[in-house]
């Protein structure tokens, strides 16, 4: 039978979209009865996903990238959704049940659901599925339960699917072939190596990556480049917790195919679930594009800053700002402690902040006398915080405070004296109690209202939690952590539509749940806390091409010492600072006092920070961004000695490229060749380092290059385009 339901047409893709997409993108959902039962296809920009009843299974049938509709023999038969429910997986035996358009999403997302029913496990399933008009597709589970008996959910991936037809050599590989299929992943779980990206070729067989650290400074993210087609495929899955994702490449005869499966694992059950009950599964998000891996980083940035990135007020967007923390920089006593960390000291620090021209001022760890219990010191702070907080304001600067809310240290605070059953691996609240989660909730609401906050710093240092807490429930053993994150992720979404002017920023020793479970619900991110260079450029260069550089602040070098790192270059230091994203500086970095900070020290800052409110700033929330080095199609972050990447306006008429030699190189200078200029441009270029400005044509600068000289590690340049 020909298509007998069309329940969408062409959308129109406005200018309330993300920047970059087409103004013909559109979205499609058909669905049809094919000769092998009810069949979905899924069409956003050029992407085109099909998958359908085959038997008693759904199963994913055909992907492309060019927005060809399958042939009649183009189809694959491998589940597109995998459970276990007590330990036995539950492929075969799912009656179809309907499927339909649901209203938009909020921002605008088509939404359609399948819905699945097993009678001899008496489950109903819903497969929910967003399309954005960009080439990134959002999926998810929804599992009810419909015996009169609870059931284990032990396994679950939400989307699996077969990647390819074919890998694009059949017969005879060219010379030097290893496989056409390379894996690019974060390949460290370890405190201050996040975004340690790199490449991997895919053996035959199965290629398996997991987390089991409970907190892993490598998110769920990954690249899969098909080189011989010239197409990527690029999936995060939105979860905070443990998980595993597994790459089988195998073979029909002589081609060569690829197919994949994500989801979290826990070693109890995932989730217990009640007669009647229904959860939701963490959402995978899945994007199949054909170019290069700036057009697949590009098209992902669409779709998280369209899609998934909380809206942000441009009011209180990218600002710049001053942190105090009171156990690292100026304020830290050589004896440790935070006895420096005073009133009339971080009134000082205040003073410094406006005077460079910043526009937040946080105060970070250290203002409580014990922490857990969520008060200023006594001592330290005799008048409260509520002296800090008017006189930030008065000199025109919001104000922004640290807290751990979901933890406490030790037994001196009074939570553990009165509930130490509350607490749990490494201090750890355990969430999952509705009476813990309510404390919790009423602890952050009473600090953003007290404090009348502007931002909410949120640190969280377990480090490893490896299987936390399980919980016998119903006869069963069920891991803590769905649901934990279930009232974390409901916390915060809460908190932004109750105080929707409040900046919720997280720094989970330092980028320890840049994932998009996390990220997804808080304005900023933090990069690392690894902040040494070159680490943290070759952390930045892996971080984004899973998160858009907007959402990260980076801080560089905090207390001068060995595991922070003195910049050699200051110049170097503040192009790093106030180029790459929303700037962050730390007071150990500046000055104690007025009275300390010279007046050429403040001049530099001013610079820059004129730089980055009237250049840079502007175009960030929306840039495109194209990695040059030392992450790219062809290496990872310790391929090389240099540091580079570019950024552009949408429409081509302006831009800025940040080059850093970091490392060994057998060349000096670095041969700038910009990707995001028009061919057809004059461009007024302007190099930081001398100040020179010169006009080119946007042609010589992409085929000739510009040269960069930087003979010295850790030298230099930021460069600005302005089309005239």
């Amino acid at each position: 039978m020909g298509i007998d339901t069309i329940l969408a047409s062409v959308v129109l893709v406005g200018g309330s979209l993300a920047s970059g997409l087409a103004s013909n993108a559109y979205t499609n959902i058909a669905v049809r009865d094919s000769h092998d039962g009810r069949e979905v296809r899924f069409t956003s920009q050029k992407t085109i996903y099909v998958e359908g009843m085959l038997k008693d299974r759904w199963v994913g049938r055909y992907w492309t990238t060019d927005g060809r509709i399958n042939w009649p023999y183009e189809y694959w038969s491998e589940d597109a959704f995998q459970l276990e429910i007590d330990k036995e997986q539950v492929s075969g035996g799912w009656d179809f049940v309907s499927a339909s358009e649901l209203p938009q999403t909020e921002r605008g997302a088509r939404h359609f659901v399948v819905r699945l029913s097993h009678a001899a496990r008496r489950l109903n399933v819903e497969i929910h599925t967003l399309l954005d008009a960009t080439p990134l597709i959002t999926r998810w589970l929804e599992i009810t339960n419909t015996s009169d008996k609870p059931v284990a959910l032990t396994g679950v991936y939400p989307w699996c699917s077969r990647l390819w037809s074919h890998a694009g050599y059949a017969g005879y590989p060219p010379k030097g072939y290893d496989g056409p299929f390379k894996l690019g992943y974060f390949t460290k779980q370890d405190w201050g190596w996040e975004g340690w990206f790199d490449w991997k070729t895919l053996e035959n067989g199965t290629t398996t990556i997991k987390c089991d650290k409970g907190q892993g400074f490598d998110d769920p993210f990954f690249i899969v480049h098909n080189e011989p087609c010239g197409q990527y495929l690029i999936g995060h899955l939105a979860w905070s917790a443990n998980w595993r994702m597994e790459f089988m490449r195998g073979r029909d005869g002589e081609i060569e195919y690829l197919a994949f499966k994500i989801g979290p694992t826990a070693g109890d059950a995932l989730r217990v679930i009640a007669p009647g009950e229904k959860i939701r599964t963490p959402e995978v998000h899945l994007g199949y594009v054909a170019g290069d891996l700036d057009a697949t980083v590009q098209a992902l940035h669409d779709h998280l800053r369209r899609s998934v990135l909380p809206i942000r007020n441009s009011k209180q967007s990218c600002l710049i700002q001053y942190s105090v923390p009171g156990d690292q920089g100026y304020l830290r006593p050589s004896g440790g402690g935070f006895s420096a960390f005073t009133e009339k000291t971080v009134l000082d620090c205040i003073d410094v902040a406006a005077a460079i021209g910043c526009e937040v001022f946080i105060l970070d760890a250290g203002w409580w006398e014990q922490q857990g219990d969520w008060y200023p010191s006594a001592t330290r702070f005799p008048h409260g915080l509520e002296p800090l907080v008017e006189y930030a304001h008065k000199k025109g600067l919001l104000f922004g405070l640290y807290g751990e809310i979901e933890r406490v240290y030790g037994s001196g605070s009074r939570v553990a004296k009165e509930h130490p059953d509350w607490i749990g691996t490494n201090g750890v609240l355990n969430l999952t109690r509705p009476e813990v989660a309510a404390w919790v909730e009423s602890e952050l609401t009473r600090l953003i209202e007290k404090y009348k906050l502007d931002l909410y710093r949120l640190d969280y240092n377990p480090i490893f939690t490896f299987e936390g807490l399980s919980t016998p429930r119903d006869g069963f053993m069920e891991n803590n952590y769905w649901r934990y994150y279930e009232f974390f992720y409901g916390l915060f979404e809460r908190i932004r539509k109750k105080y929707p002017d409040l900046i919720l920023q997280q720094c989970a020793a330092g980028g320890g749940r840049n994932d998009l479970g996390t990220a997804g619900r808080f304005q900023e991110d933090y990069l690392t806390d690894g902040l040494r260079m070159p680490y943290v450029l070759q952390n930045y260069s892996g971080q984004t091409l899973a998160l858009p550089p907007e959402v990260f602040v980076i801080a560089l070098g905090a207390d001068g010492g060995p595991s922070t790192g003195r910049p050699a270059n200051f110049d170097t230091h503040l192009r790093v600072t106030f180029s790459l994203s929303t700037p962050f500086l730390f007071a150990g970095m500046v000055a104690p006092s007025l009275a300390d900070l010279g007046p050429e020290r403040r001049e530099q800052h001013l610079r820059y920070v004129n730089i980055y409110k009237n250049f840079i700033r502007p175009l960030l929330p929306t840039c495109r961004m194209y990695h040059h080095a030392p992450a790219s199609s062809k290496g990872g972050v310790s391929s090389e000695g240099w540091f580079a990447v570019e950024f552009a306006s949408p429409d081509m008429k302006s831009g800025w490229a940040t080059i850093v030699r970091i490392g060994a190189s057998d060349y000096d200078i670095y041969l700038l060749k910009p990707r995001g200029l028009h061919r057809g441009k004059k461009y007024v270029v302007t190099l930081d380092s001398t100040g020179e400005r010169i006009t080119l044509d946007g042609l010589q600068l992409m085929r000739d290059g510009l040269p960069i000289r930087l003979e010295a590690v850790m030298s230099s340049d930021l460069v600005l385009f302005e089309a005239k």
